[in-house]
């Protein structure tokens, strides 16, 4: 392949990409369709088959793509990384509401959120281990799913939903939470600026 033909190629498959996220914010994921992509993409189905040969092939690049939207920059694995995480993330949440609640709530999502879960396990047990080297195996364990669960869209919806926090307040929340959890300062973001 010609290097043209693979920018083009790389060019139409985020096309289609953003239109799947795009169809992903004005409805539930389970209402995604090829055809539906590719109106909105303005483009052939069978191109979208070109780049993707199932509805799932389609779903499991969308997560990649859109972690990249909102910033994310991988798992954090040093306890700093973790506490700082939901400050940078959940507030870049809000802008892609639709398809963030999409990776939280669908069959999809769930998939490709087992797909890197022994990754995400690793790097969270990483940041106890930063923190709290001293915590016994069972004890870390426990830790790690409790803070996953803080940095993750699900708290993010959860405070949302239940609490009305947008995600700016749902990022400190979290943060502090995580940092309780670690041992740290659980001081927020706001109150490091005015010291």
């Amino acid at each position: 392949m010609t290097p043209l033909r693979a920018d083009h190629a790389e060019q139409t498959r985020g096309r289609i990409l953003d239109a799947a996220i795009a169809q992903m914010s004005d409805a539930p994921v389970e209402s995604l369709t090829v055809a539906g992509v590719a109106k909105r993409a303005g483009i052939a189905e069978r191109t979208i088959y070109r780049h993707f040969q199932t509805r799932d092939a389609l779903l499991a690049a969308v997560w990649p793509r859109m972690q990249s939207l909102v910033g994310s920059r991988g798992f954090p694995h040093t306890a700093a990384d973790l506490v700082a995480t939901p400050r940078r993330l959940f507030p870049a949440f809000d802008s892609q509401e639709g398809p963030v609640r999409a990776s939280v709530y669908s069959e999809a999502g769930r998939e490709v959120r087992l797909r890197a879960n022994d990754e995400r396990k690793a790097a969270m047990l990483a940041c106890v281990r930063d923190a709290l080297p001293e915590l016994d195996a069972e004890a870390a364990h426990r830790r790690a799913a409790a803070v996953q669960l803080l940095n993750s869209a699900f708290a993010w919806s959860a405070m949302r939903d239940f609490w009305d926090l947008d995600g700016k307040a749902a990022g400190e929340a979290a943060a502090e939470a995580i940092a309780i959890l670690l041992g740290l300062s659980p001081v927020s973001s706001e109150e490091n600026t005015r010291s």
